[in-house]
């Protein structure tokens, strides 16, 4: 079985971060007892509640464990690709500090991996979207609704929080340049206009007691500006923004 490296970004995370991130991560590789697992860690400027304090506990998770710091808050996309980047495994899967979704998901995504998905996508269920703020829920809607309007996207719910890809998938998220929220939609997009990826969807069950964030409205405006620099994205010319 392929090696996999687990990406998980954090900003300001809750102080107890680590035991949410210990529990899910031991299921999981108590469901692989014989497959290895490498844990990547995101700091993305953190101003709080990820200190030496965390970064011991997190070592007592994993001792291997890798973790990518830097001053500023860039942003989730930015985040990521600063730890995809550094994955060396032939498979990766990214998601939140907290594991909105939970463990029989993750398999289900691994198993579509084993059978050679290039990139599997996580699509929230009813009881997620039900979990959302009612502006959360607004968002998605609408971010649903644009997709499908002015992408033309088969898959128009990108905003799961639970991916997955092989190398093929890694190179194409490694060309996304969006640090906010939509870096999602970016990566979706421009796997969707490679006719040589084999992309899969699974409908994801939301871990219990999940309590998603509000997002600011401020960032709204900056991620409508987002989804049009991503309209103007070309099949020839994939990496052009």
């Amino acid at each position: 079985m392929q090696n996999i490296d687990l990406v998980l970004p954090c900003y300001n995370p809750p102080e107890d971060f680590v035991n949410v991130v210990d529990f899910y991560y031991s299921n999981l590789k108590s469901v692989y007892p014989d497959r290895q697992f490498n844990l990547f860690v995101v700091n993305d400027g953190s101003s709080c509640n990820f200190t030496d304090i965390q970064i011991q506990k997190l070592h007592s998770v994993q001792e291997s464990v890798n973790i990518v710091s830097y001053p500023d808050n860039m942003g989730k996309g930015y985040a990521l690709r600063a730890a995809v980047g550094k994955t060396s495994s032939p498979l990766v899967i990214y998601t939140d500090f907290d594991f909105p979704f939970n463990v029989e998901t993750i398999v289900k995504l691994i198993v579509e991996l084993d059978k050679h998905a290039d990139i599997v996508l996580v699509s929230r269920n009813h009881d997620y979207l039900n979990a959302l703020p009612v502006q959360r829920k607004f968002y998605s809607l609408m971010s649903k609704l644009l997709n499908y309007i002015f992408l033309r996207m088969k898959y128009s719910e990108t905003q799961g929080g639970l991916k997955g890809f092989n190398q093929k998938g890694k190179e194409v998220f490694m060309k996304t340049v969006i640090n906010e929220f939509l870096f999602d939609t970016e990566f979706v997009y421009r796997a969707s206009l490679q006719k040589n990826l084999s992309i899969v969807n699974i409908e994801g069950r939301t871990r219990e007691g999940l309590k998603p964030n509000k997002i600011p409205l401020r960032a709204i405006t900056k991620e409508l500006i987002n989804f049009y620099r991503i309209t103007k994205i070309k099949a020839d010319d994939p990496a052009d923004f």
